[in-house]
């Protein structure tokens, strides 16, 4: 499994490297040392707060109430303020924060300065900046309108102060690594000479007293841009279309220069190239080939300082909505160890990388479905596992691949018997496979199913097939989510009508050859069977297939176990077959298999 982007942050990294070197830092604490005490000092109500296990100064009240965190330093003369916040859930006036970026007094009642504001009360929340004259406020800019007035209420914040009064602000709510301009102000009132304090202020109810995080704080000295702009995001959306995204705003008629951008396997440059801010939309004459890599190249764009990119070609593989005939159910656990959850298995046949966002798993029985709302690349061959605790799943079941499960919302199954279908957003009402399941599929001798899965057997057989499903091997740990079914068969191995997959097998639930396989393969439709299993002795063991009508071709498989519904014993047996059509036509087959202890 992929997402279909890759953030590179590798920006604020030389970022932060190039600043610690050249210049002398006046406050970094991204609180990795999992004290905020020392190093630098914080002072004010130092018990409300923690480091939590993400390495964020968290607020960690007993009770409801108000609490302030300080710290002092001295101030450069050109600041720029890096850090992120997040309050998870909506302010309101009895739930905000403040953000104190220059005092000159811990007292906000008598200090001189200018602080932010995080929320208040109705749905327009937006970050505000103050200043603090004696004590008394005055609103000097606004941010975006409702930004931050949902859950969380969140965002990265960058700050220029210029010594000529100059304000520059910078946000990135969504956390992407990539900011833009939210407003510039000019105020001089007071000189950051004058200010020595920067801390945190929080107003929270009994319900939100440790809903308030803070992270990767920042005070330096402004260092002009010398650095080309560098491409942080790049998305395949369309046929023909291609969204990039950079850590700064371009120059717009570089960044729309078309033979700026090149692609490989003959592509050549966009027909047409929009650029707005840090954003450029590029438009190709020709269609991309799902599953073919290809490479753009990025040259000679630049930022609004003239900073010039340094060259790159940047891989890319184009993805497309899953069809009918490309997806396969390949597993389901409808009923998990207590305390577990679900889970439903899918399969790429198809050769396409395929993107999931969209996929719908629906129960028909229960008319509940649920959407798949992830950018998730599924390669050709490639298994992927949906659960709702992905957490109980990798720890339960040893046979897993961890990166190959993915914790959705399902719909609810039934234990006993229900439905799971898969269907796409974007295709057409076709769904794009079914199965029936029951619990009477699984191996008849287990002494208990729960917490076992059913597997697909394989994947050229018809899925609803009874035939096609058996018990995971309790050897492989009873379920194999994300990974190969311990019962696969990769592939129908004959072309012959009638004929033995093994003729040796041993229904143990080791996962090897657990129970006998036959495959057929006809010439035509609406073939009626009869298939018997008798010892060595011509005794009749059971009975496999009755008046049962087949596909063209298929999977037939016998468990091993009698009429009495025990394990027949070890020995040779036979398999006859009557196989008689509508028109007259009549196939007599006749095969010798074994049933063994342990296969070595």
């Amino acid at each position: 499994m992929r997402t279909l982007t890759t953030i590179i942050r590798l920006f604020l990294l030389i970022s932060f490297v190039a600043c610690t070197q050249s210049i002398s830092a006046q406050l970094i604490d991204d609180f990795a040392d999992g004290d905020f005490t020392n190093g630098p000092t914080w002072t004010g109500d130092t018990g409300d707060f923690v480091v939590n296990v993400d390495g964020e100064l968290q607020l960690m009240a007993p009770e409801a109430g108000e609490s302030s965190l300080f710290t002092t330093l001295t101030f450069p003369d050109t600041i720029q303020l890096d850090m992120t916040f997040r309050l998870e859930m909506s302010p309101s006036s009895s739930n905000f924060g403040l953000i104190y970026l220059g005092l000159d007094n811990e007292d906000p009642t008598v200090a001189n300065g200018y602080y932010l504001q995080i929320g208040e009360s109705g749905s327009n929340d937006a970050i505000k900046l103050y200043r603090l004259d004696s004590g008394t406020e005055t609103l000097l800019a606004t941010a975006s309108d409702g930004a931050i007035a949902s859950d969380p209420a969140q965002a990265r914040i960058e700050v220029t102060i210029y010594p000529d009064g100059l304000w520059s602000f910078s946000t990135d709510y969504e956390l992407t690594g990539v900011s833009e301009l939210e407003f510039e102000v000019m105020d001089d009132t007071y000189s950051f000479s004058s200010l020595n304090t920067f801390g945190f202020y929080c107003k929270y109810t009994e319900t939100r007293k440790e809903n308030f995080f803070y992270d990767d704080i920042s005070i330096l000295k402004f260092e002009e841009d010398k650095e080309g702009p560098i491409l942080s995001n790049l998305s395949v959306t369309g046929e023909k279309t291609i969204l990039l995204s950079f850590n700064e705003i371009l120059d717009v008629a570089n960044a729309q220069n078309t033979a700026n951008y090149v692609v490989d396997q003959g592509f050549g440059s966009p027909s047409n190239a929009i650029a707005d801010g840090v954003k450029v939309f590029l438009t190709f004459d020709d269609s991309f080939v799902s599953g073919t890599p290809y490479q753009l190249a990025i040259m000679n764009i630049s930022d609004e300082n003239s900073n010039i990119i340094t060259p790159i070609a940047e891989p890319f593989v184009v993805t497309v909505s899953p069809s009918v005939g490309d997806l396969a159910i390949s597993e389901i656990l409808s009923d998990p160890f207590s305390g577990g959850s679900d889970f439903i298995e899918i399969f790429n046949t198809s050769d396409k990388f395929l993107n999931l966002n969209g996929l719908i798993i629906s129960n028909i029985d229960k008319a509940e479905s649920k959407i798949i709302t992830l950018d998730i690349e599924l390669l050709p061959g490639e298994y992927l596992c949906f659960t709702e605790d992905k957490d109980f799943l990798v720890t339960i079941y040893p046979s897993h691949d961890v990166d190959q499960v993915i914790e959705v919302d399902l719909p609810s199954f039934n234990n006993d018997s229900g439905n799971v279908s898969i269907s796409h957003s974007n295709a057409s009402t076709d769904y794009i496979d079914q199965f029936d399941y029951n619990e009477d599929l699984h191996f008849q001798l287990l002494d208990d199913t729960e917490g076992v899965s059913l597997e697909r057997i394989s994947f050229s057989a018809d899925t609803q097939s009874n035939d096609n499903w058996h018990s995971a091997s309790i050897s492989a740990g009873s379920a194999t989510p994300g990974i190969a079914n311990s019962n696969l068969l990769p592939a129908i191995i004959s072309d012959d009508e009638f004929e033995l997959i093994e003729k040796v097998f041993s229904p143990n639930a080791d996962g090897d050859n657990d129970f006998l396989i036959i495959s057929y393969k006809l010439d035509k439709p609406g073939f009626v069977a009869n298939i018997k299993v008798f010892d060595d002795e011509g005794f009749e063991i059971t009975q496999v297939a009755s008046n049962s009508l087949l596909a063209t071709e298929g999977l037939i498989t016998w468990n091993g176990t009698s009429m009495d519904g025990n394990i027949s014993q070890i020995g040779l047996y036979i398999i006859v077959a009557e196989l008689f059509h509508p028109d007259g036509e009549v196939k007599n087959f006749k095969k010798v298999c074994v049933l063994a202890d342990f296969i070595e």
